[in-house]
Formats: structure tokens, sequence, C-alpha cells
């Protein structure tokens, strides 16, 4: 996001890979998961800064967006002097929208109740059909961390919107902030919707952000992309969800598509565990190339193994297996892979009542059970075992 505040123009200290090794920022490396272009519901973000001519919002829709969320206001005062027309007018499009507010100056309390005065004058409700819930952008500002980027503050402002529009807020935010701001404490944003920034990342998605205990709902993959109906470059996102989903948070369709359920914690397994998903843990090490008995029992073979795993990905080699090692550690897999990844999608789902032969071969009956399951848990169905199915397999 680019930002702005009493006429200064700030980039949003959110890095790409090479500027991040150049700050020093190791250790926030995403797994290797899927490519922004494998999800199909796409939106973008827009503030002045889009504005070097006017923007057709008729273009935007037809080019395929779905979504959109424009800057609001900042701290306690100013307003993008832009808002008021472009909330309108992408709505009178068709475009699924709302506002975002960029935490700077001010007190949590005094600036929710400036976002929530503009977001009021340009006629939102949290209520109508086509309006996303309101967005706090939580980044570095100048360079720092806000003065009052607290847990407390952050909350008291997360509590407001709930208090005024009934719905959790959306919070942007990066791994980065919650470290550097939070003292790595990302508690506050287990309740809320998560947007996250990688950019230039390839298959990397958003670093997860400590003790949130959920993954991105969007994210934002790219501050260079090109969109028809907009002049120069505009912020690229993607939707972790289906469609009907999205719609459904946008208050479209409310009552018979609920929206997606958080994706549940990643378990952390370690020294002296037991059980399905060890299994499944130790089928991935085998198929990441690191030799292991599968016995479903966590002894000191496989911690040494997740040890050595974890040293040559960059992670804490600990030899424990939490959030930041699973999502290192699993492989995608659809129809027609075979291997060890796929003997361990077979093992979990069978501890969930498929009758499968765990015999690594993703066939027809795999694919049809992969289905099944992901309908169950409101996934997209798609029969590919990505990184949200993993992640609701063993999570749950």
């Amino acid at each position: 996001m680019r930002t702005t505040f009493a006429g200064v123009s700030v980039r949003a200290a959110v890095v790409g890979t090479a500027t991040a090794v150049a700050l020093g920022l190791t250790g926030t490396t995403p797994a290797q998961a899927a490519y922004p272009s494998s999800y199909s519901v796409k939106g973008i973000d827009t503030s002045r800064w889009n504005h070097g001519s006017a923007i057709n919002w008729n273009s935007v829709a037809a080019s395929g967006q779905k979504f959109v969320f424009h800057k609001a206001s900042q701290s306690t005062g100013w307003v993008d002097p832009y808002f008021n027309q472009d909330f309108k007018a992408s709505a009178a499009a068709g475009l699924m929208n709302s506002g975002y507010h960029f935490y700077a100056e001010g007190t949590g309390s005094a600036q929710a109740d400036h976002f929530i005065r503009t977001l009021r004058t340009a006629g939102y409700t949290g209520k109508a059909a086509g309006q996303l819930p309101p967005v706090i952008d939580l980044e570095h500002h100048n360079g720092a961390c806000p003065a009052y980027a607290t847990t407390t503050h952050i909350s008291t402002f997360i509590n407001k919107i709930k208090s005024s529009f009934g719905v959790a807020p959306i919070v942007y935010t990066s791994k980065w902030f919650v470290d550097d701001c939070l003292k790595g404490n990302g508690s506050v944003f287990s309740t809320t919707p998560l947007w996250q920034p990688r950019y230039q990342s390839g298959s990397n998605e958003p670093a997860a952000l400590p003790g949130a205990n959920r993954s991105w709902s969007f994210w934002q993959h790219s501050e260079t992309g090109a969109v028809s109906g907009i002049s120069g470059n505009v912020d690229l996102n993607v939707y972790r969800g289906t469609l009907t989903q999205l719609r459904a948070m946008a208050n479209i369709g409310t009552g018979t598509t609920p929206a997606p359920a958080p994706l549940p914690s990643w378990p952390v397994l370690k020294y002296g565990a037991t059980g399905v998903d060890v299994r499944a843990l130790q089928y991935l090490l085998n198929a990441r190339g690191y030799a292991t008995t599968v016995d479903s029992s966590y002894g000191p073979a496989t911690q040494n193994q997740v040890t050595a795993f974890q040293r040559a990905n960059g992670l804490a080699a600990d030899g424990i297996t939490g959030p930041a090692t699973w999502s290192k550690l699993i492989v995608t897999v659809q129809s027609g892979a075979t291997g060890n990844a796929v003997k361990a999608v077979q093992t979990e789902l069978n501890s969930k009542g498929y009758s499968l032969t765990v015999d690594g071969s993703f066939g027809p009956a795999t694919l049809s059970a992969v289905k099944s399951f992901q309908s169950s848990k409101g996934l997209a169905v798609d029969g590919s075992v990505g990184p949200a199915t993993w992640q609701t397999l063993v999570g749950s």
C-alpha cells in the first residue's frame, strides 16, 4: 500500500524478499505454497495515488476484479479525498467494497472514532449488500511503529468497529509489524479476518502471524499490477475462499451460505507424541528426502530428522513441529500424484472416517474423498490438497 498524511508520501513498510534480506529481516520467509494465480477470486485496493486520471470502475469490474478496498482515513483527522466518490462508484459497478484506515497518530479510540465517522459519511453501514467489513491497516509509519500501536489500543479500535457496525474488521498487517511493534504477540487478531502482503514472491504466501492462530483471508501479492480502468500501478489481491463465500461476507446471500470459518491451528508435535498426525509428519519427512521410519511415534529419530529439516530450511532447529515447520513441510498433491505425501493425505483422510488404501497413489477414490472432505469443511472443492486443505486435514 502507499499511504499519505499531511501531504507526505511514504511507501508501506512491507518489503519484498531482496529488500527484506538487505534489512536483515531474517526468519520472515513463508512457506512455498500456492501461487497467487491459483486463487480465483481477485481484487484490488486503491487510494489517492491511483488517481493520475479518473478511475473507470466499470472497466475495473469488467477486467474480472470482484472486490476493492479503498483508503478512507488516517490518524484522527485525515480523509482520502477520493474515498466517497470511489466507494459509491465501485459499488455501482458491481464490485464488493469497503474502506480502510491507516493507523498512525492518535490513540486507538480516537482513530476508530474518526474512521467510523468517515465510513458513515460515505453511506457505509456494514449491513448493505456488497459491503465487506471495514479494514484497519497496521504498518510501520515513517519507518517506525506508530506511538499507539499496542495490543490494548488496537483491541480498543477493533472493539469500537465491532460495536458500530456489528462485524469484526479485517486486519491488514504483516509478521514484521507483529514482531517489531507488538513484540511477536498477534493474539489480538485471533477473531479478525486477515489481509496480508507478500510481494514478488512466486509461490511464497504471507508468513503466519504469531499468536493469531489463523491464516490469511486476503493476500496482497503485488503493488505493481495493471488493471483496466486504472492508470499506473495498482495493488493486486486474491481471496482465499470461493466467490460465494466472499459474497456472504459482503452480505449477499447472507443466511444461505456462511462465510468461511478461520482455518484450524496447526498441531504442535514434539518428542513423545504419538498418533495419526505424527504418522503423517513422518510420511512428509520421507517425501522431503528425510528418511524416517513411519511408526506414528515421535521418537529420537523423528526428532532428529525434524531438526535437520528445520536447519536446512532456515527455521528454528528445535525439533518441534509447529506452524512454521508444517508450512514448509507440506507438499501440494492432486490427482495423478504418487509418493509419501499422498500417503500422508490418505492417512489423515482415514482418520476422518474415509476408508482409503494407503498406497501413495492419488487415484479416483482419493480424489473423491478429498473433494468430500473439502466440501464438508467449506473449502474450495477442487480436489487439490494445497495449504488450506492440508491445514484443515492436520489441524482438525
